[in-house]
């Protein structure tokens, strides 16, 4: 072969090659963005629109639908849900996964043009496009006091410095999207009536928001022109300071002249508080980084932090005790993720390499091989930089996976080699022929490997997208290593063995001398084999009967290894140290009567040796709280159990406090869809039938075996105060239902009229009831005594009637149809599928019977990403399959023999099963002698339930790269009994000599691909538990496969033999059709 050829005559191209892809795989590396996981571009918009003051039922009506009835006619929305809430309607459009979101923006975009009957006050639709990269903060920063013994500060005067001082500053950071602020409320200008002292001036409301309204304005009047110079013309009546606004006259009640100052009050003040934060049980306020898409997290967080730093400076500089304190950030499960894959990458290739050397005995030889794994992997970085990927844990454990695999190829090609030594043909000639021999059984192995990877690739989904980093690596790595085995190897080789033709092939020196035990004991190993083989490819009736019982034996093992199989799960949960508290208030509840019931709990969190940090926070967007683990009680498996149990212990005490419809904790996953929450969805027109068989659910599920909570979607009992107009009696009066909601507003709410500008910063401006002991109470609107406009007095009462009711704080739509949502949490340790199909045997198949035909049930959310994933992998999987089988006719020459090498695809899944099981009944044991060492009740049967490596998509993505790699194993036996054919040996001696000359490179490339995976296995700490699961099915799978090729392959073929199938010489090398070109003659 001409490139096998060229690179063992040019050297010096060869060495200027590999340093070169050294260098700029170097320099790729430092480049690439590092972040926890791979970007997921989810096809997802969400149009939020904002109308403050409309209750639920009227937001649904007058915005939700509205914009329903257009956006339900974008191309490619696979489904879209609504939620309309308090002055507030969301709608999520989720789109086909591999849409272009850009064209879907733009379609969203132009059919919210066409809405033209939304309500005059509402804000504009706003779009925002869901990212994995937007969707939750990589950073936490709190306020904390300077010194513990100072006072605790006032809430919303640590919310208005962050907003000045704080927000914008993070907002400029390299990196940074986006800051979420929790902790207070903005400040408003507050004028603040008396309305008894309104009603005896004779003041009406509409006089006092028309007055306020108009007054604080500036008028530009144009210009002022006198010979010399021209004036800018201005009114100036702005409000500059609260006395200018009690000042203003509202007016005239003959020789007296009314001032706000003569019923109200200026309070420059703090809308009314949905917010709270407590760190550690003091007031606090919360920043949330949001990081821009594809932006680095390790150097984003970088500089924020070293921003925080200079900011902490500037507010001691400005004499605001207050100090910023970093209370989580990614970076920090980053790094210890990405050193323990590093670790284990080091760890698996030194593993590797010492199975080399074992299997070389020489030094020389273990730098011919070994050299192929920086090679490969350094390459990896540039085509991670070309195809503009990033350097994740995902990305890095598919190097550690490949760096046993990197060698295999390199490790055929120099055992070939040496083979061609042995036969002392000098060095140049054994390299080149050795290399030619084997270049078409290590290009099919390469090709079979690519082949499972390129469907992979494709995938859209979730998990597709989120592991696409691994099939990019491993792939390109295995690409790579194919390059240098045909180049790098049989240069090395000639350069660093010098034997000329006729000298003899000395072992290595290990072999000789420390190693001389193993290789006595290998050579025995080989002679048995070697022994057994030749007995049973012997055509006689106890080698036929001896081989039909080793496939029925085969076949036993693949039934029982089914019978083994786990059940399915989604993406790996995680180890993080964090445990959340997810509550859910009653409805209508004020966020400080919320916090008060927390308060007891809240000490004894604060006061757990374990815990480093805690949290709550209570407002619109989140109710709940957190604890932060201290690290290293975290780490390794102990640390997983550790944090098992006190999610558990957390979620027990949290459930017993009064005043919440729920509560409960579950420990934080690393991926936000990797929660373990699956969502139990019924439509239909009724809301209180929707309520009533929600109700009735929710007992029913929460029975079923591995459910941890559920919990509901939908809020009901939202207590309301209705102002219901009496048309006729307002009518004479000459008061319209706008002028009755001005007042109702200015009592509660309050009125807006207008910014107040506070020296340049503009802030609300409201009319809003006093808040003192004289606020009226329930009972006292109807009195509420009410001047006309024509100077006659009424009460509220003869205009409205006040009724007290109850009603929805939230209706969700699934498509345009009413729908009530249940969240149901799966326990950590219980695979989600097997809780998914319980829930729907047991309880769902019964409800549905006993709905109307207007109402539906289905499970949704993560179990229809399960599902859609799971399609797609079985699909790659039948890809897979189908590429193989074609290149192996290719390289065999035959539609049958194909059929023999796939069938250690069968052995190897069977493997993997088996292996995932062994290894859960293993760990296990160690979970036991944790928990009893812990004193853990109920530790026997917790640990039964204890899935250490649980069925997720890795795992199962693992099983299909298992479909390219162990039939490499079968490809190098019968490719080689096919040039031992060719070479003209009869078929069994082929067939036997193969057996005995590929043993060796078989159990090297396989013992070497297992121990370079087994720190991936069997690891502990941040990030292992994402990949254990992968490593595990490899391990097992290739581990019994193996053991079963190296029989079953050579059994199958002599089978074929016996039942008539021969292959001969001549049906392997065919002459040439064409003509001969006649030579002219002399």
């Amino acid at each position: 072969m001409k490139l096998i050829d060229q690179s063992i005559r040019n050297y010096h191209t060869v060495t200027v090659l590999i340093v070169m892809a050294a260098l700029v795989g170097a320099l790729c590396f430092q480049t690439l963005p590092r972040q926890l996981a791979p970007t997921v571009d989810k096809p997802e918009i969400e149009v939020k629109t904002e109308y403050l003051g409309l209750s639920p039922d009227e937001v649904e009506r007058n915005i939700t639908r509205r914009l329903e009835d257009q956006l339900e006619s974008v191309e490619g929305v696979k489904k879209m849900t609504s939620t309309s809430q308090h002055g507030l309607s969301t709608i999520n459009l989720e789109f086909d996964w591999g849409v272009d979101k850009n064209l879907a923006v733009l379609d969203v975009n132009n059919k919210l043009q066409q809405v033209k009957d939304l309500p005059v006050n509402s804000d504009k639709p706003t779009l925002r496009s869901i990212s994995s990269d937007n969707s939750s903060p990589i950073m936490w920063i709190v306020f904390d006091k300077p010194n513990a013994k100072m006072p605790n500060l006032d809430q919303n005067y640590m919310y208005k410095v962050g907003e000045d001082i704080i927000v914008p500053n993070l907002r400029r950071v390299k990196g940074i999207a986006d800051v979420w602020h929790f902790g207070g409320e903005d400040r408003e200008m507050r004028v603040e009536f008396d309305p008894y002292s309104m009603a005896r001036l004779h003041v009406t409301y509409k006089e006092v928001i028309d007055t306020l309204s108009e007054e604080n304005q500036n008028t530009r009047a144009g210009f002022h022109d006198e010979a010399n110079r021209a004036y800018t013309v201005r009114a100036l009546g702005e409000f500059l300071s609260p006395q200018d606004i009690l000042e203003t006259v509202v007016k005239r009640d003959g020789d007296k002249t009314i001032k706000v100052k003569d019923f109200a009050t200026v309070v420059d003040g703090y809308q009314r508080t949905s917010s709270l934060v407590r760190i550690r049980g003091n007031l606090s306020n919360a920043f949330g980084v949001i990081r821009k898409a594809g932006a680095n997290v390790v150097e984003t967080c970088n500089l924020a932090a070293k921003r925080v730093e200079e900011l902490n400076q500037e507010l001691l500089s400005r004499g605001i005790p207050i100090k910023l304190k970093i209370v989580y950030q990614d970076v920090d499960y980053i790094n210890e993720a990405m050193r323990l894959v590093k670790s284990n990458l080091a760890f698996g290739a030194v593993l590797a390499v010492a199975v080399l050397l074992v299997f070389l005995g020489s030094g020389r030889s273990l730098l011919i091989v070994a050299i192929s794994i920086p090679v490969s992997l350094i390459s990896v970085f540039i085509v991670l930089k070309v195809l503009g990927r990033s350097i994740n844990i995902i990305s890095l454990a598919g190097m550690a996976f490949a760096v046993g695999m990197v060698v295999d190829n390199s490790i055929v090609v120099l055992e070939n080699i040496y083979r061609h030594l042995t036969m002392r043909k000098g060095v140049f000639k054994a390299a080149y022929d050795g290399a030619s021999e084997v270049w078409g059984a290590v290009l099919a192995s390469t090709l079979t490997t690519l082949a499972v990877f390129i469907p992979i690739v494709f995938i859209q989904e979730e998990a597709g997208q989120m592991f696409r980093d691994i099939a990019i690596t491993i792939s390109a790595s295995i690409a790579l290593s194919l390059l240098v085995s045909i180049t790098v190897i049989p240069t090395l080789t000639t350069l660093l063995i010098r034997l000329k033709p006729g000298e003899e092939y000395k072992p290595g020196f290990f072999h000789r001398t420390l190693f001389k035990p193993i290789v006595i004991v290998g050579e025995k190993l080989s002679d048995v084999y070697s022994g057994l083989m030749a007995w049973i490819l012997r055509h006689s009736p106890a080698s036929i009967f001896f081989r039909v019982l080793v496939i029925a034996f085969v076949g036993w093992m693949l039934w029982y290894s089914g019978k083994t199989l786990p059940a399915k799960d989604y993406l790996p949960y995680g180890n993080n140290n964090m445990v959340f508290m997810l509550i859910e208030p009653v409805a209508g509840t004020p966020a400080e009567t919320n916090m008060r019931y927390m308060a007891e709990y809240e000490k004894k969190i604060v006061a757990m040796e374990d815990v480093d940090r805690n949290f709550l926070v209570f407002s619109q967007r989140f109710n709940g709280g957190g604890a932060i683990i201290d690290k290293e009680l975290t780490r390794g498996q102990r640390g997983e159990v550790k944090m098992a149990v006190k999610s558990g212990e957390m979620g027990r005490e949290i459930f017993g406090i009064p005043g919440y419809r729920f509560a409960f904790a579950v420990q934080r996953p690393i991926f936000r869809s990797a929660n373990k929450t699956f969502e139990v969805e019924i439509t239909g027109p009724d809301m209180l039938k929707l309520k009533s068989n929600a109700l009735g659910l929710i007992g029913q599920i929460s029975a079923i075996p591995g459910v941890h909570s559920v919990r509901p979607e939908f809020k009901f009992g939202n207590p309301e105060l209705r102002f219901i107009p009496k048309r006729e009696d307002a009518a004479r009066l000459d008061i319209g239902m706008r002028e009755i909601g001005d007042i109702i507003e200015s009592l509660n709410a309050g009125k807006y009229l207008g910014e107040f500008n506070d020296q340049g910063e503009p802030i609300d401006f409201v009319l809003v009831q006093k808040k003192d002991g004289n606020r009226l109470g329930l009972e006292d609107y109807r009195s509420l005594p009410i001047w006309t406009n024509e100077g006659m007095m009424t009460h509220l009462g003869h205009l409205v009637d006040v009724e007290i009711d109850a009603g929805p704080a939230r209706i969700d739509h699934i498509g345009t149809e009413r729908a009530i949502k249940l969240s149901v949490q799966v326990r950590k340790d219980v695979a989600m599928q097997l809780v998914i199909d319980k829930v729907d045997e047991e309880v769902l198949m019964g409800a549905r019977n006993s709905l109307g035909e207007e109402y539906g049930l289905r499970i949704g959310g993560s179990a229809d990403e399960l599902a859609s994933t799971e399609k797609s992998l079985m699909n790659s999987f039948a890809y897979a399959l189908g590429f193989i089988y074609l290149l192996l006719v290719a390289l065999f020459s035959s539609f049958l023999r194909p059929f023999i090498v796939m069938l250690t695809v069968a052995l190897a899944v069977s493997g993997s099963f088996l292996g995932i099981t062994w290894n859960n009944m293993y760990q296990r044991g160690n979970i036991l002698e944790i928990l009893n060492e812990w004193n853990v009740p109920n530790a026997q049967a917790m640990a039964a339930d204890w899935n250490w490596v649980t069925f997720d998509i890795l795992t199962q993505l693992g099983i299909v790269i298992l479909a390219g790699i162990v039939v490499n194993n079968a490809i190098l036996i019968v490719h080689q009994m096919l040039n031992n054919i060719k070479a003209g040996m009869e078929e069994r001696e082929a067939l036997l000599v193969s057996c005995q000359t590929r043993l060796r490179p078989i159990m090297m490339t396989v013992i070497s691909s297992v121990f370079g995976m087994i720190p991936l296995a069997f690891g502990e700490g941040a990030g292992t538990e994402l990949y254990r699961g992968m490593g595990t099915a490899l391990i097992g799978g290739l581990s019994i496969s193996t053991l079963f090729t190296l029989f079953l392959v050579p059994v199958l073929i002599s089978l074929l033999i016996d039942m008539g199938f021969h292959t001969r010489k001549e049906d392997l090398v065919k002459e040439s059709l064409e003509a001969p070109v006649p030579t002219p003659s002399s």
